[in-house]
Order: C-alpha cells, then structure tokens, then sequence
C-alpha cells in the first residue's frame, strides 16, 4: 500500500514538474544568412546569444552590430542591456542608449503607441559591437508582466564606421520551444500514473 502511494506520488510529481517547465525552460533559434539567434528565458531576463562567425549573403560584409531591439514580450517598467563572454566588446552593450521606440533602418525613433519595445542601439560608432562567434546578451525587465513565447528580434549590422546598415534590418518572430527536459518529465509522470491506473486481475 505505502509503495503504491509513493509510486502514485512520484508520477504525480514529475507530471507537475514537466507541465512546470515546460512553459519556463524553453529556447527558439532562428537561422538567417549564416547567422544563428537563440533565445532563452529565466524569470524576467531574456537571453540572445548570436553566432555570427559563418555570415553569408547580404550579412557577409558585417564587422559589427549596432541597434538591438526585442518586443511582443508582455509589459514592463523598464529595460536594460547587458552583455558576457564573447568577443571583448561585448560589456559595450552596457554603454548602448534605450529607447522606447520601434527600430528602423535609421534607428530607435519609429512606430506607434499600444506596443512596448526595448530598443537599444549605439549612440556612436565607437560603441558598436564587432560580430563573431558565441555573442551573449541579457534584456533584463523590471515591472509588468513578460511572456517570452513569441519574442520578435530587430537588428541592425554595420561594416566598419559607415552609417548604412548592412544587408537586411532583420524583424522576426522568434517562438520558444520548450526544451526536451520538459517533455520527459511531464512523459514519464504520464507513464507511471498510467502504469499504477491499469486493470488489475482478480
């Protein structure tokens, strides 16, 4: 009796667990002209991580990246950017400008009223970020309410010094896929329930 009720416990535990995780530990990709976008989520931050190094077709001729912008991710207060490993300058993202405003080929100074966004962008060339490999950064929000479900991504991407955007202004939707952790727990609890529910013989 003890036995079947830890058993009937322990998958309902993993059942809860993975219906838990599933909405929290997720991540979406998105490949585009040789570049990889991941994002992932943890509480109220938003993670980016690009990997620039094998760019091709308009994106070819990038050295660096220069306007960053996420939005459909629920509300918020405020919003900051921040940066780790990678290439040296990535801190530099630290030093980048926010703004409230869509992100056009001509900057954060666009869009129209009902749509939150965190627009970040380089005031001056000096603080632009020069793309490579394994580029990590960190939206963090304060107040309201995220869903990082459907993230859509903007930016931008420079060569050298010069003041026209390189190739496309990319504006896509990113959706999160939970990760595979989740599904096994939330299918393991499923099974042993299952299990433990089966006809008995007499």
């Amino acid at each position: 009796m003890q036995k079947m009720l830890f058993q009937k416990t322990a998958g309902s535990l993993l059942l809860a667990a993975g219906m838990i995780a599933a909405p929290l530990a997720s991540a979406g990709t998105l490949t585009y002209q040789g570049v990889t976008f991941t994002f992932t989520e943890a509480a109220n931050v938003l993670t980016l991580e690009i990997d620039a190094a094998g760019r091709t077709g308009d994106w070819a001729t990038a050295t660096n990246i220069g306007m960053l912008q996420v939005k459909d991710i629920g509300t918020f207060t405020t919003a900051a950017l921040s940066g780790e490993a990678g290439p040296p300058n990535t801190t530099a993202a630290s030093l980048w400008t926010y703004s409230p405003s869509e992100l056009t080929a001509n900057g954060c100074d666009g869009g129209s009223t009902g749509v939150q966004r965190a627009c970040f962008y380089a005031a001056n060339t000096s603080n632009r970020i020069a793309l490579a490999d394994d580029m990590i950064f960190h939206f963090t929000f304060t107040g309201g309410t995220q869903n990082f479900s459907d993230p859509h991504l903007k930016l931008a991407f420079y060569n050298g010094d010069g003041t026209d955007k390189v190739g496309s202004l990319l504006s896509m939707n990113i959706p999160a896929v939970p990760e595979p952790e989740s599904y096994g727990m939330f299918l393991m609890g499923l099974g042993i329930l299952a299990f433990l529910a089966r006809p008995r013989k007499a």
